[in-house]
């Protein structure tokens, strides 16, 4: 496959023609913060924190080719703000307590919360959720906490290479993961819960309804 080199963070970087920007970045140890990107699936976009700045152009990094020569910066004034609002939006929409959560200490939330400095505080004056999903538990082999969920399609994307079992519905606030119809159709291949980037879908009996702190 033909190479291209590109600038990122100062950092000469090679990588395949045919990449983007955000997997060039951390096939190389610069790390961009996302959370609906995940190898080998198309990346949807949604989650807009992969931002960054390519010779004065803010674009997501996640859908944006690399070309020969392109200088890219991860991190500046401008891509910061609109990384901290876009994320800020996306907790301000989600329980944010992490006590007793499955997915703590592998979280990208809490991740992306140290990166960012995300003041908790602030985000949970913006407009917190006013009520709780109760927890699905109709798959045998694992169970779905909506609350948690930041709706990345992470899972949505994985199942749909496989068995296109699990799809969003709702609208809103309301949006959440469901199975198509008959949840016997689950391949049990567990991709779905492997990859959730947050502690929205765990192993049968460890999810757990956090009340609002």
């Amino acid at each position: 496959m033909d190479k291209v080199t590109l600038t990122i963070d100062e950092k000469q970087v090679v990588t395949d023609k045919e990449s983007n920007i955000l997997t060039a970045s951390l096939e190389n140890g610069i790390y961009i913060p996302h959370l609906c990107y995940y190898s080998g699936l198309e990346p949807p976009g949604i989650c807009r924190l992969c931002v960054v700045d390519v010779s004065g152009d803010i674009v997501f990094s996640c859908r944006s080719k690399v070309k020969e020569g392109m200088v890219v910066k991860t991190r500046s004034p401008v891509v910061d703000k609109i990384r901290e609002v876009n994320f800020e939006i996306i907790m301000a929409n989600n329980h944010m307590s992490c006590k007793g959560c499955a997915a703590t200490g592998f979280c990208e939330v809490q991740k992306i919360m140290a990166f960012c400095k995300t003041d908790k505080k602030r985000v949970r004056r913006l407009r917190p959720p006013e009520k709780q999903f109760p927890i699905d538990e109709s798959n045998p082999y694992f169970d779905y906490d909506a609350n948690k969920c930041v709706l990345c399609e992470v899972c949505v994307g994985t199942c749909n290479k496989i068995q296109k079992a699990l799809n969003f519905v709702g609208r809103g606030w309301k949006t959440k993961v469901e199975f198509h119809g008959d949840t016997s159709i689950c391949e049990k291949c567990g991709d779905c819960v492997a990859r959730c980037p947050v502690g929205a879908l765990v192993p049968k009996g460890k999810a757990q309804i956090q009340k609002s702190a």
